[in-house]
C-alpha cells in the first residue's frame, strides 16, 4: 500500500523473486525490478537475475557495478552509514538506489529478512556441521562438510585439518561457548584489531565486546536449542546493526527511496518463531519451508539453487592489480603513513604492508579484505566528520 508506485528488488536468489512473485500475483502491473550485476563473475548473479525478471514478466532495470565505481562512491557511501564498515557491499546498493530514484520511484520490496527469519544463512549450517563435527574430533570426512559450504573461498579448502580445527573451535568445550555459532566469525574480524595504532591498543585494553554482548542475553537463551540461539544472534545485532542499516535504508535513504520488508511484518515473524528448526533447515537444506511454499510461484532453478550470500568486491575495488594504482585519489590521501599518523587510530607500518599487499592483488582472505576495507572507512569517517574536509561541502552542494 502506497501512494506512489513500488517497485522490487530482484537479487535473483529465492527471497526477492518470492516477494516479486507475489505482487505480480496480486495484479501488481506493470512491476518494475531492480537489481546490481558485477563485472566479476565471482560476485555476479545477473543470469539468474534476468531469468526470474524473464519468469515474472517484470520490467527489469540492472546496474553494472565494477571496482572503480564502488571507489568513487564510498566517500557518500560513509557520510551516509556515519559509522565504519568492514564491507564494501552497500557501496553498490548506494548505487542501485540511485538507479530506483533515477526511475521515479519512491519505495520498493526487498527480500531482507528471509534468512534470518527461516534460517537461510551460511553460518547456521556452519554451525550445525561444527557441532556434529566436535562429536569426532578426528574425523577427516566431517571437516570436509564445512569446505564443501563455502565454494567461493578456494584459500579454505586448502588448509590442513589442524588448523581448521583451530579456525573453526570445534573442540568439546568450545560447544559449552552461548555464542559457539558465531564465534569464528568474531574471533577473524577481531583480528582486524592487529592494524591499530599502539595507542589505540591501550584504549581498547581489558575490553571484550564479545563478552559484553554474551552477558547481554536473554535470560531463556541457555534453554533455547542450538538453531534458535544463532538465529537470535543474527536476527539482534547484524540484522539491525548492519543488514538494515548501514547496507539497508541508510544507501535507500540517501536517495529518497523508502526500502519495505515484508520477511519482517511482525505477523510473519511471529509465525517464523513456531517454527520447528527442522522445518528452517532441512539437514543442511536451508529455507526448506519457503521452497516448499514457493513451489509455484518462482522458477525451479531459482528455487533449488544453492544460496549465495551478496558480496562485493573488497580489495579489488580500492587498487587496481594490475597497475598497483589506487583507484580514486581520496584512498591515497588517507591512507598516506603521516596521515594515518596524525590520525592516530592505525599503525602506519603495519596498514603500509597491507596496501602493499592490495596493489600486488595479493589480499584474497576475507581478513585482510575486511581490514583494508575497515581503515579505509575509518579514514573516511575522521575525514568528514572529525576534519570536516572538503567532501562535506561537495556532498551539500551536490545535494
Amino acid at each position: 500500500r502506497a501512494d506512489v508506485p513500488v517497485g522490487a528488488y530482484l537479487s535473483g536468489g529465492l527471497d526477492s523473486t518470492v516477494i516479486a512473485s507475489l505482487v505480480r500475483k496480486l495484479g501488481h502491473e506493470p512491476l518494475e525490478t531492480f537489481s546490481v550485476a558485477f563485472e566479476d563473475a565471482e560476485f555476479d548473479e545477473s543470469g539468474f537475475q534476468a531469468q526470474a525478471a524473464r519468469a515474472l514478466g517484470t520490467r527489469h532495470h540492472s546496474v553494472i557495478c565494477g571496482g572503480s565505481d564502488i571507489a568513487e562512491v564510498f566517500p557518500q557511501v560513509i557520510w551516509n552509514t556515519e559509522r565504519p564498515v568492514l564491507r564494501t557491499a552497500p557501496a553498490p546498493l548506494w548505487l542501485l538506489a540511485r538507479t530506483v530514484r533515477a526511475e521515479n520511484y519512491k519505495v520498493v520490496l526487498t527480500g531482507e529478512g528471509a534468512d534470518e527469519m527461516l534460517g537461510g544463512y551460511d553460518i547456521f549450517k556452519e554451525a550445525k556441521v561444527r557441532r556434529w563435527w566436535a562429536k569426532d574430533i578426528t574425523s577427516r570426512m566431517r571437516p570436509a562438510l564445512l569446505q564443501r559450504l563455502y565454494p567461493y573461498m578456494p584459500n579454505l579448502a586448502a588448509q590442513p585439518p589442524a588448523y581448521l580445527q583451530a579456525f573453526f573451535a570445534v573442540r568439546p568445550e568450545d560447544l559449552a561457548d552461548p555464542c559457539f555459532s558465531h564465534r569464528p566469525r568474531w574471533d577473524m574480524t577481531a583480528r582486524t584489531k592487529l592494524f591499530f595504532s599502539e595507542g589505540m591498543k591501550a584504549e581498547l585494553a581489558g575490553h571484550d565486546a564479545a563478552a559484553d554482548m554474551a552477558a547481554a542475553l536473554p535470560a531463556a537463551y541457555a534453554d533455547w536449542d542450538s538453531f534458535s540461539q544463532a538465529q537470535y544472534l543474527e536476527s539482534a545485532h547484524l540484522l539491525p546493526g548492519y543488514i538494515l542499516s548501514s547496507q539497508g535504508d541508510r544507501m535507500a535513504m540517501a536517495h529518497g527511496v523508502e526500502g519495505r520488508f515484508p520477511f519482517l511484518d511482525a505477523r510473519v515473524m511471529e509465525f517464523a518463531a513456531k517454527i520447528p528448526p527442522r522445518l528452517k533447515m532441512r539437514v543442511l537444506n536451508e529455507k526448506f519451508l519457503l521452497k516448499l511454499a514457493s513451489a509455484d510461484l518462482i522458477p525451479e532453478a531459482i528455487r533449488q539453487r544453492p544460496k549465495q550470500p551478496y558480496r562485493a568486491p573488497d580489495a579489488s575495488a580500492f587498487f587496481n592489480p594490475a597497475d598497483g594504482k589506487a583507484r580514486a585519489d581520496w584512498i591515497d590521501a588517507l591512507s598516506d603513513p603521516t596521515r594515518l599518523a596524525k590520525d592516530g587510530v592505525f599503525n602506519p607500518r603495519a596498514v603500509g604492508r597491507l596496501i602493499d599487499k592490495a596493489r600486488a592483488g595479493q589480499i584474497s582472505g576475507a581478513r585482510d579484505g575486511m581490514a583494508l576495507t575497515g581503515v579505509l572507512s575509518t579514514q573516511l569517517l575522521i575525514d568528514q566528520f572529525t576534519e570536516r574536509s572538503n567532501f562535506e561541502a561537495s556532498h551539500d552542494h551536490a545535494a
